[in-house]
């Protein structure tokens, strides 16, 4: 068997009329991580029904004391107990929530699949290449064999076409071995368009809590004296929050995608009236 080996082969320039691809296939696409940064959001609903709202109210009761007899003094603090009562206030309408701001600095969701479909039909017009090398090239590979011709070993220096010709150049599937790796895209500002929801209603209860600002209340007989501290916290819990009416607007100041893979297929892929200019060949043994 017989091969013939060149070291490198070249082409100045091409010029190719039309080149199109039939399809590229996208695999399945693997996002590492998404990150939304400084999310607004306003929630605006109609109405709001609360079901079944109970509020426990407790005071905490703190004394601190002072004693001042001139030739002695001193101070100190006692915990004078807790008094708690319930209201239950049943069910509460509320007609109108207006707008309720929601700011979110940054939301990060990591390991994320997406799918796209195929892209079809697509005709990039011409193209021009140039500075086309090949390297180290065998033909072919496995050797080639006459029949009652005999061929002894060949070396030719080098050899120049000024110019060839293709009439087309057809591909029908090529399938890279590793994914496009895209390191990161962003996108932004994306502007959320206002949106209608369903009622929105609770799966479980809810309960909160809120505390006031602790009120004070002195007394001063002259040597001695003390402050009475009272400090009330509130328990509120629903049994049911239902919004209705909702709707919804916001933005996004910046999406960032990282670590994209992207599968790619490439099909039927072709390249008509093909001219080549300036091909030269070195060092071609056999």
């Amino acid at each position: 068997m017989t091969q013939i080996n060149l070291a490198q082969a070249a082409a100045a320039s091409a010029t190719v009329a039309d080149i199109k691809i039939e399809e590229i296939v996208l695999g399945g696409v693997t996002i590492g991580q998404l990150t939304l940064e400084n999310t607004s959001l306003d929630l605006n609903s109609g109405s709001a029904a609360l079901d079944s709202v109970r509020i426990v109210l407790t005071l905490d009761f703190q004394f601190d004391w002072w004693i001042n007899l001139g030739f002695w003094s001193d101070s100190g603090s006692a915990d004078l107990g807790t008094m708690s009562f319930a209201i239950d206030l049943g069910n509460v309408s509320i007609p109108s929530l207006g707008n309720i701001p929601l700011s979110v600095p940054n939301i990060a969701l990591a390991s994320l699949n997406a799918a796209f479909a195929p892209i079809s039909s697509i005709d990039l017009g011409g193209g021009n290449l140039a500075g086309i090398t090949a390297s180290n090239i065998t033909l072919p590979k496995n050797g080639f064999s006459l029949s009652g011709l005999g061929i002894g070993a060949i070396t030719i220096g080098g050899f120049q076409v000024p110019e060839a010709t293709a009439a087309q150049v057809s591909i029908q599937e090529f399938r890279p071995n590793a994914s496009l790796v895209l390191p990161q895209a962003t996108l932004g500002p994306i502007q959320i368009p206002q949106a209608s929801a369903a009622d929105v209603q609770t799966t479980a209860p809810v309960s909160f809590t809120g505390s006031a600002s602790q009120q004070a209340l002195s007394l001063s007989l002259g040597v001695l004296g003390g402050t009475i501290n009272v400090t009330p916290t509130a328990y509120i819990s629903i049994g049911t929050l239902q919004l209705q009416g909702v709707a919804l607007t916001g933005s996004v100041a910046q999406a960032i995608l990282q670590n994209i893979g992207v599968p790619v297929d490439i099909r039927g892929f072709s390249l008509n009236s093909i001219d080549i200019a300036g091909i030269t060949a070195n060092n071609i043994t056999g």
